[in-house]
């Protein structure tokens, strides 16, 4: 026996003679022996697809909490139990706990795309063995097994055709993305055919629309078809967001800052200052607690859902939330045609008579539209009756069906039409009911069928003969509509000034050029015709012959229709808008080239004005004879592929990744799967789309509305700016905190008293940090969003402007703290418990403890002492909610009407905040909680006076810094050859497991990097070059 294993994993079946077929694979058309059967299945398996493993729950546990940000804060909780602070440890075991569950929640997307490949496959099939039908599990079909399929069947393996009848159709709309379904047959084919080409196989999960035939199994499993897009979803990795990267980044920079301040500040405490060993660790503690900004991960997450919810309230489904910001980044969308640019619903376009060429308006099936002439004007109601009666032979010549569907779950569809047979016969339907048939049914009745002949892609036409009325006796007429080339010439007549009463002999040379001319167009062609019958030739046996065998021609020419799956209009719209914000959109099909071609023009993908001849179109088989050098030399150049097979999806994805682009890839079907999980954002279509498709893409339309992906990019641009401005304001902030706990050890204010303690420090980051930061989320978009190029590929977060906040805004705020905290100490009457510690203090200083040397009088808790750490806590507060009115606005003044009219949340904001505040000051049982006392109207003057004091310095910043400061940062910052650069965050989801985004719990350092790589600024070919620069945006940040 050969080597059927062999076989059945390298051989082209395609390619092979059916008598071949049977040898390779010790068959014959009388099928195996159950024996034979049961021995294959044990040696090649079931029939089945190879789930991907799964992690468990502790594995995503781990994942969560495996970093370093996490570490820390879960060593300070230790220590804080260690010195029995249990409100501390509360409350940083809090923090912890609600950033590990958010990323549990948001993140706990399971990989369940091959699962739902899986489920699309046949449960049972119809094998012959021994020479008799059996059915039996489709799990249990093996290599070398003769299947039967038929109308209505979804094909349980890959199959080479030995046998066909009945025009076998067989729909592979999600393999191929062809909108046909395609007649099968069993001659071989060329080696190097696209698997749209290969019209002798039928694929595995695919729909038999008509005929029926017999095929041999060639391919099982995973080594269908399906199995193989099944394994490149299991095997591509998911690209990792350039927020989740800049995050990881950033938490082992901040981590080690953290470290480095920490360890100073033990020292200090520790070997200069004499603290008690615990006493030192708590101080440690509360400088880690202060710079690590516990909030800003639920802040970041709360923002990116937030703006989930928006997209999802315009049909953007977002399924993965660190997405939402990678939107804003896009710089080319590879969009499939059929069902994302065109609606996956064949349309007539064109109606050609021989008088004119008349246009039919409408995309779909829905029966709006008008017919219109050559200058675009409405034609009159009598002439629409006279040109419905002249095509009436489309509709009657017709075995399909179309019906409202009043039960439809899409709410953005108020009537749905759902086509019943062939997506050309139903295009035919919906142009009689343009042309005024209100109920097809009805109107085939009042002109009943007599008899016909079935289409068959041997003749390439179908004929029926109906009665005039439903009288007895009522005179017969023989419609046909096929293939221009086929029926032409079996014309003796045409009719003439569009009027079915006039007729004249046939202009066979005019006829041939128009159906050309509208096939180099994309279009598919349909000659319609008809002839008087006669009762005397009607039979039960009536075949091709009646026409292809007549004596003379004597059918008469009605006209040519022109059909196509049309684009959206609403993507016309949606390209337009891209185009002009800089992002470049290439289509990507399985479709023929010359219907890609016409597509993409009418999209303006390409240069409407361009001829045919001078746009590029690679197809599928043409990028598999190229490395991927080959590709990366031509991608960007080419704007439209065709016959495109899964594999050459990916790579084309990933050869835009390697020149420097960050890609969306939306797609509907099974073959678009690969692709929509390898692209920085996968968008896969809620209507038409596939579950597979959905599951591995990270987005979903609800409206299968590629215009949507257009609203999608612009809020994930809003969201980036609005991240920009939470960690412009949130990075100052924590560094102020941290400082002012560190600097009060270096300068002595009142015996090195702290003025913040780790409660407060977390109550800041988790309240009021969060509170300020989702006000910032809310901010609405800039005008000019959508008119700025896209943003360039790695574009840091914690970029210069941040950095240099960090050190001025910082700065002002731990000088009012500072300030503040030791005003108020000196200027508050010391209590008698002060002079006692001071007393205890001046002793113990003399007469040490001998067995360590160090300090061993505790810091009691004052009343003056809480009363200034209350002054100062409010300062801090208060200082934060006046720099956030700053951050509303990065480059323009915030001295606008606008801070008082848009973005009411604000207000809401800084309300809530000052409530919590005087809650936290003044509330008795609260405030000792928190180390606060009752302060009086001159302390909250004097904070007040500081506040604003703030917010004007840093509004003066912003005129003058941009002009004076900002040139040297940009110039101590810029690259110096050592740093990391685009390979950084190029990096997959795999390789960068070990912290998650959810976990980090920041941004990106601002360390310099280089800008990107020398091809970061490439754009594409047909469409010129994008507007603005690459590698700007509309913030230097």
């Amino acid at each position: 026996m050969p080597d059927t294993e062999m076989a059945v994993e390298e051989t082209k079946w395609h390619s092979i003679a059916v008598a071949e077929i049977l040898t390779l694979q010790s068959t014959s058309p009388d099928g195996l022996s159950d024996s034979e059967a049961e021995g294959r299945l044990k040696k090649f398996g079931t029939n089945e697809l190879t789930p991907p493993p799964k992690p468990s729950f502790l594995m995503k546990v781990f994942i969560q909490v495996n970093n370093i940000l996490i570490y820390i804060l879960i060593a300070a909780a230790i220590v804080a139990g260690i010195l029995q602070d249990w409100a501390e440890v509360a409350l940083i075991g809090g923090v912890v706990v609600i950033n590990v569950t958010i990323g549990l929640v948001q993140e706990g997307r399971a990989e369940q795309a091959a699962a739902a490949i899986q489920g699309m496959l046949s449960s049972k099939a119809t094998v012959i063995r021994g020479g008799e039908r059996k059915m039996i599990d489709a799990k249990n079909v093996v290599p070398g097994d003769v299947c039967f399929i038929q109308s209505g069947d979804r094909c349980p393996a890959d199959l080479r055709m030995i046998e066909v009848t009945g025009n076998c159709g067989i729909l592979e709309a999600m393999l191929t993305g062809e909108s046909n379904p395609i007649s099968k047959h069993t001659d071989v084919c060329l080696p190097q055919s696209a698997l749209g080409d290969r019209k002798n196989m039928a694929f595995s999960a695919t729909m038999v629309m008509t005929g029926q035939g017999k095929g041999v199994v060639c391919g099982t499993g995973d080594l269908a078809e399906i199995g193989k897009i099944s394994a490149m979803v299991s095997n591509v990795d998911s690209q990792k967001t350039n927020l989740m990267v800049q995050l990881e980044m950033f938490g082992r920079w901040i981590s080690v800052f953290v470290l480095i301040i920490a360890v100073i500040t033990f020292c200090v405490a520790y070997l200069v200052h004499d603290f008690e060993l615990g006493d030192a660790f708590k101080s440690t503690v509360a400088i880690a607690v202060a710079i690590i900004p516990e909030g800003l991960p639920a802040v970041v997450t709360i923002s990116l859902a937030l703006a989930m919810q928006m997209l999802a309230n315009n049909n953007a489904i977002i399924r993965q939330l660190p997405a939402v910001e990678t939107l804003g980044s896009v710089t080319v969308i590879c969009s499939d045609k059929t069902g994302t640019l065109t609606k996956n619903e064949m349309t007539v376009q064109l109606m050609q008579t021989s008088t004119q060429q008349y246009k039919m308006t409408g995309v779909g099936y829905s029966p709006v539209g008008v017919v219109q002439d050559e200058n675009s004007k409405d034609l009159p109601d009598e002439k629409v009756a006279r040109m419905l009666k002249m095509f009436e032979g489309a509709v009657l010549c017709n075995d399909a069906g179309i019906f409202k569907n009043l039960n439809h779950k899409n709410p953005n569809v108020p009537i749905a039409w759902e086509p019943i047979g062939y997506p050309t016969e139903v295009a035919l339907l919906t142009m009689g009911m343009k042309m005024g048939i209100k109920e097809v049914k009805e109107y085939k009745d009042l002109q009943p069928r007599v008899g016909g002949v079935p289409f068959a892609s041997e003749h390439k036409f179908m004929c029926c003969v109906h009665a005039a009325s439903t009288a007895p006796g009522a005179p017969l007429t023989i419609h046909v509509k096929g293939a221009p080339d086929r029926l032409i010439p079996q014309c003796k007549n045409q009719v003439m000034d569009d009027d079915l009463s006039k007729v004249g002999p046939i202009d066979e040379n005019y006829w041939q050029d128009k159906a050309s001319q509208m096939s180099g167009l994309g279009l598919r062609c349909l000659a319609i015709c008809r002839a008087d019958f006669d009762p005397k030739d009607l039979s039960d046996n009536m075949d091709a012959d009646l026409l292809l065998k007549a004596p003379t021609p004597f059918l008469t020419m009605i006209g040519v229709v022109a059909i196509l799956d049309p684009p959206r209009p609403e993507a016309i719209e949606g390209v337009a808008v891209a185009q002009m914000a800089g992002i470049v959109v290439k289509m990507i099909t399985g479709d023929h080239p010359a219907t890609a071609t016409a597509i993409a023009k009418m999209l303006g993908i390409v240069d409407p004005k361009l001829q045919e001849s001078s746009i590029r179109t690679y197809t599928g088989p043409e990028l598999d004879a190229m490395d991927d050098e080959g590709m990366d030399s031509i991608v960007l150049e080419c704007n439209v592929f065709a016959r495109a097979s899964p594999e050459n999806k990916i790579r084309i994805v990933k050869s835009l990744q390697r020149r420097g682009q960050t890609v969306s890839m939306t797609g509907d079907g099974v073959n678009d799967a690969p692709a929509l999980k390898a692209a920085n954002i996968g968008v896969a279509m809620g209507i038409t789309g596939t579950d597979v498709s959905k599951e591995a893409a990270k987005m979903v339309l609800a409206d299968d509305n590629f215009a949507t992906i257009v609203k999608a990019v612009r809020e994930g641009r809003r969201v980036w700016d609005n991240l920009v401005k939470i960690l412009l304001y949130n990075m100052p902030v924590n560094f102020a905190q941290g400082l002012s706990v560190f600097f009060a050890y270096i300068v002595d204010i009142d015996g090195h008293q702290v003025p913040l303690t780790a409660i407060q420090v977390l109550y800041v980051n988790m309240i009021t940090s969060v509170t300020m930061g989702l006000m910032l989320a809310m901010e609405p978009a800039e005008d000019d969003i959508m008119q700025r190029p896209p943003r360039r590929k790695g574009k840091r977060l914690f970029g210069k402007m941040v950095f240099w906040h960090c050190i001025f805004v910082s700065g002002i705020m731990v000088v009012c703290v500072l300030g503040n905290f030791a005003y108020t100490l000196n200027n508050i009457e010391k209590s008698a418990e002060d002079y006692l510690y001071e007393a205890e203090k001046a002793a113990d200083k003399i007469t040490k403890d001998q067995a360590s040397g160090r300090r061993a009088v505790k810091v009691p808790k004052t009343a003056r002492l809480m009363e200034a750490r209350a002054v100062a806590f409010n300062m801090l507060v208060f200082a934060e909610m006046a720099y956030a009115l700053n951050c509303r606005f990065l480059k323009e003044s915030a001295f606008n009407f606008k801070m008082f009219t848009e973005n009411k949340w604000c207000w809401v904001s800084i309300a809530v905040t000052t409530v919590l505040q005087i809650f936290l000051t003044y509330t008795p049982g609260v405030r000792e909680v928190f180390s606060n006392a009752p302060i009086g109207g001159a302390s909250w003057a004097l904070i007040l006076a500081c506040s604003l004091a703030v917010f004007v310095l840093v509004e003066i910043e912003k005129v003058i810094g941009i002009h004076y400061v900002m040139p040297h940062i940009k110039s101590a910052c810029a690259p110096r050859g050592c740093c990391t650069g685009d390979g950084e965050h190029e990096r997959t989801q795999s390789e960068l497991n070990q912290v998650q985004f959810f976990a980090s719990g920041a941004s990106t350092f601002g360390l310099p990097t280089r800008a990107g790589s020398a091809n970061a600024g490439e754009r594409h070919g047909a469409q010129g070059p994008v507007a603005g620069a690459a590698g700007t945006s509309g913030y230097n940040v």
